[in-house]
């Protein structure tokens, strides 16, 4: 049997967004956990955000990604938030995005996150 890629959970970050620093501590209880992969996506302000990341932990500043892209809106309508607001997290699997949220961002609701990509991964294909 193929060992299955872990689902990839991302988070859209930026520091001017005070709900989005609240969800730095879940984040980086997500990295505690196996079975998933943290990438934190800096929307803007990169040498501040690694900073923000940095503080709550140096390894949740190595799961940063800073698009090319330098229009926070439009990296997070490419992301799936048709109107491009924070804060916003998203998973995917096998290339394709399992679960959303917009809004601040608990443990809870995370793992059923997770769980929604995990249930695509095993689930039988459909014809």
């Amino acid at each position: 049997m193929l060992a299955l890629p872990p689902p990839v959970f991302e988070i859209y970050y930026a520091p001017s967004c005070a709900p989005c620093r609240l969800d730095l501590p879940v984040a980086a209880e997500l990295l505690r956990r196996d079975g998933v992969t943290l990438r934190i996506v800096i929307v803007n302000d990169a040498p501040k955000a690694l900073a923000d990341l940095k503080a709550i932990s140096p390894a949740l500043a190595k799961t940063a990604q800073v698009p090319a892209e330098q229009n926070s809106r439009a990296v997070l309508r490419s992301a799936g938030d048709p109107d491009g607001i924070l804060p916003y997290a998203r998973t995917r699997a096998a290339g394709k995005t399992c679960a959303t949220w917009r809004g601040r961002l608990s443990l809870d609701k995370a793992l059923q996150m997770i769980a929604a990509c995990k249930k695509r991964l095993t689930a039988p294909p459909s014809h």
